[in-house]
């Protein structure tokens, strides 16, 4: 029987397939059964939380390392610095707060305070200024008054009414009491009468000494059950117009009348009395006065400078002798004398500390006796602080000192040419 050839093997016998990774393995064919191959029976639900690599893998946080630290010393010190830093920053913070908190209220009353200040100011300037001018000028005197004193002419010459001026009158009253009095006449004497005007256009200052002893017209009033009715006026000194009152608002009232008639009706509404016991506190609350006696009287020798405290203050304003008939001029001298050392020391006590002028306000006021409020008060004290200074003059009203018809009471009459020119120099601008 012969032999089958290699050439009709190969038609009926199948290769063998071999891998393409490696020729030394087989890759058997793989039949899969058509049959059903799924499970019979309970049905079982799939899980809807299985998570599979992918979503774990997208889920996955990459965190940063954290870096070694080599500790030399114990943990515990290293906790400690560690908490200190942060308890001093948070006190810094703190601070800061505090610090914030403490400025925005220091600058929140400074504004306030300058906000008081600048209205008591504008509204001192209008109390002090805003007046009507009635300017009277008696028939003996040769003068052409125009708008109501707005204008003068005379001895050929226009004359200005000069508005930036304002005028205080000052008393200082021989009472030992400033209370209210019930018998006519017995009100206190004002010893010391000053009209002091303010010029704050040419930062000048007038204080305008009248003697007591002026005679003019007073007012004369009566008391009857607290009541007070006009009873005439009369011819007298103008110290008593003081003792027509109620020993405070009206006797000051009727003095500042008598005064105005004096000075031609010109505008004087504000008034400040002191009850002469008074000067020693308002004296060492500028810490005491240095004067030098123009006179001897008392304890004070003439040409010696003294430096005063306390009751000495009173006693050299207030002595004077009843022997001679100029004794009140001679007094008035000292007052002055008294008067100009009192203003420069509160002037440059004002340039220390600008309160000093409320705080002298308030410490007279228990023996004082005024229609000054906080507003004039700021507007006059800034004037002298700010005004780049002010000058003083202080004049007396001319005239000359004698007695009465019966020899006996001082009376003293004023040159009302001399006065009327010396007003003019002081409330006016010549043209």
């Amino acid at each position: 029987m012969s032999q089958p050839n290699e050439e009709n093997t190969s038609q009926h016998t199948p290769k063998k397939k071999r891998s393409t990774w490696d020729d030394s393995y087989e890759v058997r064919d793989v039949v899969i059964a058509s049959e059903d191959v799924r499970p019979t029976g309970e049905k079982i639900p799939v899980k809807k939380d299985v998570i599979s690599v992918e979503d774990d893998y997208s889920n996955y946080k990459f965190l940063k390392p954290k870096k070694s630290r080599h500790h030399h010393h114990s943990s515990s010190s290293d906790g400690k610095k560690h908490h200190h830093r942060k308890h001093r920053k948070k006190k810094m913070k703190t601070w800061k707060k505090v610090v914030l908190i403490v400025v925005s209220v220091i600058l929140t009353i400074a504004i306030l305070i300058s906000a008081v200040t600048v209205f008591l100011v504008y509204k001192g300037r209008r109390e002090l200024f805003d007046v009507d001018l009635q300017v009277v000028v008696p028939e003996e005197i040769s003068a052409d008054v125009q708008d109501d004193g707005d204008s003068i002419i005379y001895e050929g010459s226009r004359y200005r009414y000069n508005h930036d001026v304002t005028t205080l009158l000052f008393l200082g009253v021989d009472k030992q009491d400033l209370e209210g009095l019930n018998e006519m006449g017995t009100g206190g004497q004002s010893d010391v009468i000053v009209a002091i005007a303010i010029d704050v256009k040419y930062h000048k200052m007038t204080m305008i000494a009248l003697p007591r002893d002026t005679v003019t017209e007073v007012a004369l009033y009566t008391t009857s059950d607290g009541k007070y009715d006009y009873y005439g006026i009369e011819n007298m000194q103008i110290c008593k117009a003081y003792a027509y009152g109620d020993g405070k608002r009206r006797s000051c009232e009727n003095t500042l009348s008598s005064v105005r008639r004096i000075f031609f009706n010109v505008p004087i509404q504000t008034y400040y009395a002191l009850d002469l016991r008074g000067i020693s506190a308002m004296n060492d609350a500028v810490g005491g006065i240095s004067v030098t006696a123009p006179e001897t009287i008392g304890d004070f020798k003439e040409g010696q400078t003294y430096f005063l405290h306390g009751k000495q203050a009173e006693l050299f304003v207030r002595d004077r002798t009843h022997t001679e008939v100029d004794a009140s001029l001679k007094r008035l001298e000292r007052q002055k004398v008294y008067a100009r050392s009192f203003l420069a020391t509160m002037q440059s006590s004002l340039k220390k500390n600008p309160t000093s002028a409320i705080k002298l306000f308030n410490q007279s006021s228990p023996y004082s006796c005024t229609n000054l409020n906080a507003a004039k008060v700021s507007y006059l004290a800034k004037e002298f602080m700010f005004g780049g200074g002010m000058s003083t003059d202080i004049v007396t009203v001319p005239g000359s000192q004698g007695l009465d018809a019966d020899g006996e009471t001082p009376v003293y009459t004023i040159d009302q040419k001399a006065f009327f020119e010396q007003f003019l120099s002081v409330y006016y601008i010549k043209d």
